[in-house]
């Protein structure tokens, strides 16, 4: 097949107890599964991890496998090497630990299409170890929405996972949009950069894409000193792009409120479950890292310096403090939403009072030609009777003339008499 209809880049690090779950379901979708190109790029695993992959290769046309130089730590690198790799239409990232519902790949794939957009967004549910389900959806509203304004708010603070969207591939590669290899939250970075490029976005608020299976040793719960760094430089890149494409400084401080708060609670995780000594977090706080991205001009028009010297003081209370008081406008796609909705709630109004009119004017109208009726009527009548009137002055005319003519008979005929 010389293109396919999706590929699926799957990376993979010491996974053999759960990949073959995330194969089948992507084995199990509504599509054909021939339709699908299916892409492990392992992140040098040292269990069996490589040993199933390449088995699924064997048995499958359209599944390929491939292996990083050497180990990258995160998924930025083995993602790249699958998008490089990639030979369908469309592109999926789906993490080696999770699986996809089975309509999933039918929903993305027809609404991205039926849209002509260059990304559709779904919901997903987080699975934790202890059989808990939480639902995320993409966004706080309502069913699909289609954004051609894609520096919207709501749409730049939504949730990176990045298992629940599908990309057009050529649209990737027009604008070079890659992950930050090497570093954890590379997909929120990819995320921003991909919807900033954007022309148009479709998002499945409804529909659930995938499980997100989320276990202790996640990459989330597993804070070193490298994670925090590597959380420090996306957060970096994250407003460089908002510092090269101009968004909006309301539009960051809720992008800020939302991710730094993230990084303040890992920092405190970090120390009250001693996973960091106090001068291992110093040192992170104290870096050149920390203090370019607290350098970003954002910061300084936000007036939130402040936290980031209460994080260098190791004061992370009272920054988390600054970070919770922050007043986030109201400025989202959701509140034009509701503003479009009582706007049609106005216009059904007036539609309802012109229905009314309408009514009313057809009752006068049909008024109006009764009457033009009756009107036609008497016109009639006076016409015939306007006939006849001049018929009875010509026949009182001649009675007259008759009368006159009598008168004037009898008149001789006595004068002859006398």
């Amino acid at each position: 097949m010389s293109e396919y209809k999706l590929s699926i880049i799957v990376p993979t690090f010491n996974l053999e107890n759960k990949i073959t779950n995330t194969f089948n379901s992507i084995k199990s979708q509504t599509i054909e599964f021939e339709d699908i190109e299916v892409i492990f790029v392992d992140d040098h695993s040292t269990d069996n991890t490589m040993k199933i992959i390449e088995g699924f290769s064997d048995d499958w046309e359209n599944v390929k496998v491939f292996k990083t130089d050497e180990n990258s730590g995160f998924a930025g690198k083995p993602r790249n090497v699958g998008l490089e790799k990639s030979t369908g239409r469309y592109v999926l990232f789906l993490d080696g630990d999770d699986q996809l519902l089975v309509d999933s790949c039918e929903i993305l794939l027809k609404n991205i299409k039926s849209d002509a957009s260059e990304i559709a967004i779904g919901s997903h549910i987080n699975r934790y170890d202890n059989g808990v389900l939480e639902h995320i959806p993409a966004m706080a509203l309502g069913g699909k929405e289609v954004f051609e304004n894609t520096h919207d708010v709501n749409l730049l603070n939504m949730t990176p996972a990045i298992s629940a969207k599908v990309f057009k591939k050529e649209f990737l590669l027009k604008n070079n949009i890659r992950f930050v290899e090497g570093i954890p939250a590379q997909d929120l970075v990819f995320l921003e950069e991909a919807l900033l490029n954007s022309r148009k976005v479709t998002v499945l608020n409804n529909q659930y894409i995938y499980y997100r299976n989320i276990h202790k040793k996640s990459v989330s719960y597993n804070i070193t000193e490298r994670y925090l760094f590597g959380m420090i430089k996306a957060y970096t890149a994250l407003f460089d792009l908002f510092e090269k494409f101009k968004i909006d400084y309301d539009i960051q401080k809720a992008i800020f409120k939302r991710h730094l708060g993230f990084f303040t609670t890992q920092i405190l995780r970090a120390k009250n479950l001693k996973i960091l000594t106090d001068d291992e977090l110093d040192k992170i706080l104290n870096s050149q890292e920390f203090n370019e991205l607290s350098e970003k001009s954002a910061f300084d028009k936000l007036q939130i310096i402040r936290y980031f010297e209460y994080l260098r003081d190791g004061k992370y209370r009272d920054g988390q403090k600054i970070i919770r008081s922050i007043n986030v406008d109201e400025i989202s796609y959701l509140s034009l939403k509701e503003e479009k909705e009582s706007l049609i709630n106005k216009i059904d109004v007036i539609n309802e009072h012109n229905t009314t009119l309408t009514e009313q004017n057809n009752n006068i109208n049909n008024k109006v030609v009764e009457l033009q009726k009756d009107i036609n009527s008497i016109e009639t009548k006076t016409n015939d009777l306007t006939k006849e009137n001049r018929y009875l002055k010509s026949e009182n005319s001649n009675l007259k003339n008759e009368l006159d003519e009598i008168k004037s008979k009898r008149l001789w005929k006595l004068l002859n008499r006398l």
